[in-house]
């Protein structure tokens, strides 16, 4: 997810002003459910590998079920938004538009395909390592784009006016982060403490992390709603903490995702469940179906997602292999498909949340900041 403002604002309403209907952002429990993730899950489960060496090498049913229900629910949910006719008309109204939506996922998948059927990391290894270590600093960028965008759409519910500058520290400071997982993971996945690389890495950090606290300490002093303050600044000492669990060890990397899949399942129930639909559409009466019933709807999206990891299970891992998997061809065409999701998932991302592109903006800004409902004191 990669968030890019104007969000709308969201102020009190005044005599003369329209109130606002509340907005999903403006509920407690989603807050509740992502903030209490990282420590009813990543805290408990990090303590838990690091204690248990052989942890990610079982894949009890511990492992699996975290796989299953936290990991690839979340890739097989992107897939929904391509069941609104809304959705599917804005993807297809610009060639820009099916390049992005329709071409370049397209070819996600059918290189992802020739890769595995043509074995290409047998035939040129050293290009296997360069290709899998693009995917791992992708994977890296994601998460941390994914927590500046959700940062910057919990300080809008915060109410608070924030210093211009801020953004761009933030961004720069996540981007840090995402650097210093590559690092770890470049060292056979372990801390590097040599003095001269954390003379480099450290100091950056902190100073950009000094930064953006600066930045959150002058949006205090100038709020009238300090309480609210807490929620942005709690999202953001808490993904730092999962990223510092990575930076430490790649392998806890998939344990810190946790926030990042449940605050994806929290912020996508809104679009799933809350967007207008089309009663002429075939696709949008489908799509009504199948949300009309909330059962019905994840029972297919975690049985979607137990077929995926079953299919999986001892192909992908948390560290996917640098050499090649061979197999039949079926079997070589599914593993490409499998990795394509996750980085079909990566780019997608970065284009539906855009808030400063009209037509999200208008189509998700009600849904998460609330709508105009009456006339205060004009009625």
């Amino acid at each position: 997810m990669s968030v890019d403002l104007a969000l709308p604002a969201v102020s009190e309403p005044r005599a003369g002003e329209t109130t606002r209907t509340s907005g999903f952002l403006q509920r407690s429990l989603p807050v509740y459910l992502i903030l209490g993730t990282f420590f009813v899950v990543t805290l408990p489960l990090s303590l838990y590998a690091v204690a248990e060496p052989d942890f990610f090498k079982r894949y009890d049913g511990l492992v699996v079920f975290y796989v299953c229900f936290f990991s690839i629910t979340h890739f097989v949910l992107t897939l929904t938004i391509y069941l609104q006719s809304a959705n599917l008309r804005y993807f297809s109204s610009t060639r820009i538009n099916r390049a992005v939506y329709f071409l370049i996922p397209i070819s996600i998948f059918v290189l992802f395909d020739l890769y595995s059927v043509l074995q290409v990391a047998a035939a040129f290894p050293i290009f296997a390592i360069l290709f899998r270590c693009g995917i791992r600093f992708f994977d890296f960028h994601h998460f941390n784009r994914q927590n500046f965008g959700v940062l910057q759409l919990f300080k809008a519910r915060s109410r608070a006016t924030f210093p211009k500058w801020l953004k761009r520290a933030e961004n720069l400071y996540f981007f840090s982060l995402s650097l210093w997982l590559m690092q770890t993971f470049l060292n056979d996945g372990k801390f590097n403490g040599d003095a001269g690389h954390l003379a480099i890495t450290l100091p950056v950090v902190a100073v950009l992390l000094t930064v953006v606290l600066y930045g959150f300490a002058k949006a205090w002093i100038g709020s009238t709603h300090r309480p609210a303050l807490l929620v942005p600044l709690g999202y953001l000492l808490l993904q730092s903490a999962s990223a510092a669990l990575a930076i430490y060890v790649t392998s806890l990397y998939f344990l810190s995702l946790a926030m990042h899949y449940v605050e994806y399942h929290v912020l996508m129930t809104p679009r799933c469940f809350k967007t207008e639909l089309d009663n002429h559409s075939g696709v949008d009466r489908i799509f009504a179906r199948l949300r009309g019933n909330k059962l019905l709807f994840y029972t297919l999206l975690l049985a979607s997602a137990a077929w995926i990891t079953a299919a999986s299970i001892g192909i992908i891992s948390p560290q996917q292999s640098l050499t090649e998997r061979s197999g039949p061809l079926g079997y070589s065409l599914l593993l490409g498909l499998f990795d394509g999701i996750f980085v079909f998932h990566y780019f997608i991302e970065s284009f539906i949340w855009k808030f400063n592109d009209p037509y999200y903006r208008r189509t998700l800004g009600p849904l998460y900041f609330g709508g105009n409902a009456r006339r205060v004191g004009n009625d």
